[in-house]
């Protein structure tokens, strides 16, 4: 449908680096700079400034990454609407799926009742989880993915997309299975004095007032990340350091362990799912099953303007 040396084009341009682009793609870095470069000789392009330190996007490089965002979605969208109208009428709901956001809690429930509509095909779409692609894929929730499961706190994708909060998401302590405190059922903030603890930078909602009772104890080494990654859960497993985690997190990585906290204060988030503030029926359909079977009762609680 479109040239694929575009997705090389447009996620250098999210990255900044063609190393981190062939993560993301799944191919070496030779061969995203090959396609980048084929791309621009092809065309008369000069897209991006190449230095040391990465690629940056010239100033006609980002009104061509504009323009070419726009058409890949524009020929996904051609896609799916074909694809939907040879499923005799079955509609497809597509779950994105990654590492940090393996939508397993969805998925369970949705096995307990996919029988009782058979009008409604649920798709797993792979996505990344490094924060650039993230975001846009929320921006552009109902074009390439329509749902995600992930935690949030509440108000903050407001006018973005919609929520509905299917449980809570208190946040606890990943911890190193040979470090003592793995052991541990539950942990006090006593119990965390010495040690050296990542977190997220200021934020802002449940992870900042971790951050708060945390700095009360003058022993504690708070770490500042930017993001999370898996390299992150690998390098605390390697380090010995404990990250501030999630349960929906649980054994994503097999060297760390979450243990729960006795915060002073409710540190917690939402769990449930991302969708599109004009969700088409189908998708309203499948989020209203997933939140009767996870518990709820009358209409789901999606969360005021958000």
């Amino acid at each position: 449908m479109y040239d694929r040396r575009l997705d090389a084009v447009i996620a250098a341009a999210q990255t900044g680096s063609f190393a981190k682009t062939g993560h993301r793609l799944h191919i070496s870095t030779p061969a995203v700079a090959k396609q980048v470069n084929t791309f621009e000789r092809e065309y008369g392009l000069t897209l991006f400034d190449r230095s040391r330190s990465g690629v940056q996007l010239t100033k006609a490089g980002r009104e061509f990454v504009e323009d070419a965002r726009m058409i890949v979605r524009q020929c996904e969208e051609i896609l799916r609407r074909a694809q939907q109208r040879g499923t005799d009428g079955i509609a497809t709901v597509r779950l994105g799926v990654s590492i940090l956001r393996p939508g397993r809690r969805i998925l369970d429930l949705w096995q307990r009742d996919a029988g009782k509509h058979a009008d409604i095909r649920l798709e797993l779409v792979s996505m990344p989880d490094d924060s650039e692609a993230i975001n846009d894929i929320i921006t552009h929730l109902g074009e390439n993915i329509d749902l995600i499961s992930t935690a949030f706190d509440t108000g903050y994708w407001n006018d973005i997309c919609s929520t509905v909060a299917l449980d809570s998401e208190p946040l606890c302590v990943a911890v190193p299975r040979n470090h003592t405190l793995a052991r541990r059922a539950r942990l006090t903030l006593k119990d965390l004095e010495g040690t050296r603890i990542r977190i997220l930078k200021h934020h802002r909602g449940a992870n900042d007032t971790a951050r708060d009772l945390l700095e009360q104890c003058p022993s504690i080494d708070l770490i500042d990340i930017d993001h999370y990654y898996l390299d992150t859960f690998n390098d605390c497993a390697e380090s010995g350091d404990l990250l501030i985690s999630k349960p929906m997190w649980a054994g994503i990585h097999p060297q760390l362990v979450n243990v729960a906290v006795d915060w002073p204060e409710p540190v917690i988030m939402h769990y449930g799912l991302l969708y599109p503030l004009d969700a088409t029926p189908a998708i309203r359909t499948f989020i209203s099953r997933i939140a009767a079977l996870s518990g709820l009762t009358g209409e789901p609680r999606a969360l005021p303007h958000s």
